[in-house]
C-alpha cells in the first residue's frame, strides 16, 4: 500500500524507532546519574552528622580535673574539649568548628564536599555536606543522672 507521497509506508516509518529510543536511553542516563550523585551527597551529609556527633562524644569526656575527682561536678574543660573535638574532626579528616557552649555542653559543625560523579558533566564539581551535634556532659550515678 503506497501512502500520498508515493513511497511505501513502510518505508516512511523507517528510523523513527531509533530516534525514540535514543532519546529514551539518554533520559534514562540523565536520571541514572542524578540519582548516584543524589545518593552519594546524602551519605556524605550522613557521614558529616556521624564525624560530628563522635567529635562532640571525644570533646565531652574532657573534664575538669578538680570537679570530676571529686565527684562533685562533671563540667567541660573548654580548652581541652575543643582541642579533642578538632583533633577527632582531623582525624576523620574533615573540616570543621567545635566550641564549648556552656558548662556542660559541647557543639561541633562539620562541613565536607561530595565529589560529583555525573553532575560534573554540566559544571557541578561539588556538593557541599555539613553537619551538627551537640554533646552534653552529665554525671550519673547507677544508670540515673545525677
Amino acid at each position: 500500500m503506497r501512502s500520498v507521497t508515493g513511497r511505501p509506508r513502510e518505508l516512511q516509518d523507517r528510523g523513527s524507532v531509533s530516534v525514540f529510543v535514543a532519546v529514551i536511553a539518554v533520559a534514562f542516563a540523565l536520571m541514572a546519574g542524578l540519582a548516584v550523585d543524589v545518593s552519594g551527597h546524602i551519605h556524605a551529609m550522613q557521614e558529616a552528622r556521624s564525624v560530628a556527633r563522635e567529635a562532640a562524644r571525644a570533646g565531652g569526656q574532657q573534664l575538669e580535673v578538680a570537679t570530676g575527682v571529686r565527684g562533685v561536678d562533671a563540667i567541660a574543660d573548654p580548652g581541652r574539649a575543643a582541642a579533642a573535638a578538632q583533633a577527632y574532626l582531623a582525624q576523620a579528616g574533615v573540616t570543621g568548628s567545635a566550641s564549648v557552649s556552656g558548662p556542660d555542653s559541647i557543639s561541633v559543625e562539620v562541613t565536607s564536599v561530595y565529589p560529583t560523579k555525573f553532575l560534573s558533566i554540566v559544571g557541578v564539581s561539588g556538593l557541599s555536606a555539613t553537619g551538627t551535634a551537640d554533646a552534653r556532659i552529665t554525671r550519673s550515678l547507677q544508670g540515673v543522672e545525677q
